[in-house]
């Protein structure tokens, strides 16, 4: 742009418009996506690939890899004992149930829960004389810098909205 005396000036975007373009743009993204915080919320393409799986089926070696990424239903008869507060918000612990026929114990797979969903967490009982199904939602995943693949627990309950989406709840 050039002003009277033949110079240009340049425009100048004032913080204000930055913070406004950056949060037009997040809350413009694509419906639909996944996102994992309480009170979680999976459109009905999304929640059909829910896999409804046993810890038991879990338990073999390398047997949860499989599904990193996947939504799940994991039923399991209790908790570990034993919270560990691995990272800053995340706690880290294990769901166990009887193992399969023909083997003699208890088989686990490890979860992780946010600092938010504790509470709730910890009210799944730890008495392994438990023979009650009980279940949570969650999603497998990796975590690169521990070489760690675990359930990231979402919670416990669902309902469908009035815009036909799942929401997973406490």
């Amino acid at each position: 742009m050039q002003n009277q005396g033949g110079t240009h000036k340049t425009l100048e975007v004032g913080p204000f418009l930055v913070v406004w373009l950056v949060l037009f743009s997040i809350a413009s993204a694509p419906a639909g996506q996944v996102r994992i915080f309480a009170g979680a919320r999976f459109d009905p393409k999304s929640w059909a690939k829910l896999e409804k799986l046993e810890v038991k089926s879990l338990g073999n070696d390398r047997a949860l890899e499989s599904h990193v990424g996947q939504l799940v239903e994991l039923h399991f008869q209790f908790r570990s004992k034993e919270l560990r507060h691995i990272k800053p918000n995340w706690w880290q612990a294990s769901v166990w149930q009887a193992a399969p026929e023909g083997r003699r114990g208890f088989v686990s797979v490890p979860v992780m829960i946010a600092n938010t969903d504790l509470k709730a967490f910890d009210s799944f009982t730890t008495d392994h004389r438990q023979m009650a199904d009980l279940k949570l939602f969650g999603q497998v995943l990796y975590d690169f810098g521990m070489n760690y693949t675990f359930v990231r627990v979402i919670g416990t309950n669902t309902f469908v909205d009035g815009d036909g989406y799942t929401n997973v709840t406490w």
